[in-house]
Order: C-alpha cells, then structure tokens, then sequence
C-alpha cells in the first residue's frame, strides 16, 4: 500500500470496472454458503475449497470468517502469481454504498494447509479492517496500521505492513489443520509464507 492522493490511472480505472461488475453480478461469484449472501467472495473453484476446508477444520478461520460475515467488510479473495512483494497482500478498494471492499490476493501454494493458513493471515487483516470503522480509504488504512501494526520488511515497492495478530492468526489456523503440538511447527515469520498489506 502506497501513501499519498490517488490519481486515477488507467489499472485504478480497471480495478474500479472490475468491481462495479462483480458487485452487480455477485450471484455469479461462489460463495462459502450456496444461496447465502457472504463477506467472502470468490470465482476460484480451489480457493473456494479451501475457505470451505479451513471453516470446517479449523475452529480460528471459522471465527475469523464468522466475524467479517457480521461485518461491513466485503472480500474478494484471488489467486495470483507469487511475487516479490510477498505470497499474500490487501488492498483497500473503496467504502460506498455501506460497504468497505477490500481486495486480497494470494499465491498459489502447493500446500493446502499452509494456503489455508495464509488465506486466515489476510482474512485477520479484513477483521482488523472490520473493527476499525475509521478505515474508509488508503490514507486511514495506513493510519490505522502505524497504529496497530509495523512495517513490513519484505515489501520491495511502496509502504506496507503487517500486524503480530494477524501473524499469529496464520499460525494458529496451521496449528489447527495440522494437529500437530504447537512446539512441531515452524516459528513466526521462518516458513510460512510472507504476507503484506
């Protein structure tokens, strides 16, 4: 997330299309719950699996999840290309209309559970979105995160930032799928994948 006025470029311009679309035809995109209305929107068949998985197997993507569907935060949730930047990221897009939307992208991961993982990582920055109701563009959001959160040492381009409780979401999802003791797995910030926002 970078600081400063928004300029209206041609990508914000798309991105602002895109979402015009998927707001108007969101019984299109999949949801967690067919027929049910969701905070968490999709139209990847995979990812849609593993939001499924995660709520059922793990009992902190499931709070996180129940926590956003009470929320005026709105997800959309995509898989992308790993990039420098990190294998996971959020982008506030806009407040209007009732709503915060909010963009997340994550990596294609060749573990599941560590996917799940990464997916309650971004989900724990929507709730922290979700309970901040003074985040209602870029500007507040960066406000909000010098406040709750630190900078992130792993983004090469702009600023970003990350939360410890948002971290510790992640690793409690995996503690969760994997069953294992807590002692088992890795450390904070060693081998789960990075994430900015």
């Amino acid at each position: 997330m970078t600081t400063g006025t928004m300029t209206l470029t041609p990508a914000r311009i798309l991105l602002v299309f895109l979402l015009a679309i998927a707001t108007s035809a969101a019984l299109t995109a999949q949801t967690l719950v067919e027929d049910t209305p969701t905070h968490i929107r999709t139209t990847d068949r995979r990812l849609l699996r593993l939001l499924r998985d995660g709520v059922r197997a793990s009992d902190t993507f499931r709070q996180l999840v129940d926590r956003l569907q009470r929320s005026d935060v709105v997800v959309y949730l995509e898989c992308g290309v790993g990039d420098r930047t990190g294998d996971g990221r959020l982008t506030f897009v806009s407040a209007v209309g009732g709503y915060r939307y909010v963009h997340v992208r994550v990596a294609r991961l060749a573990s599941a559970n560590v996917q799940i993982a990464l997916i309650g990582h971004e989900l724990r920055h929507a709730v922290e979105i979700a309970d901040a109701p003074g985040v209602v563009d870029a500007s507040s959001l960066v406000r909000e995160y010098e406040r709750i959160g630190f900078l992130s040492p792993r983004l090469t381009l702009g600023v970003s930032f990350d939360s410890s409780a948002a971290v510790e979401a992640g690793y409690q999802v995996l503690r969760d799928l994997s069953g294992k003791d807590p002692s088992q797995l890795p450390t904070p910030n060693l081998q789960l994948p990075t994430a900015v926002y």
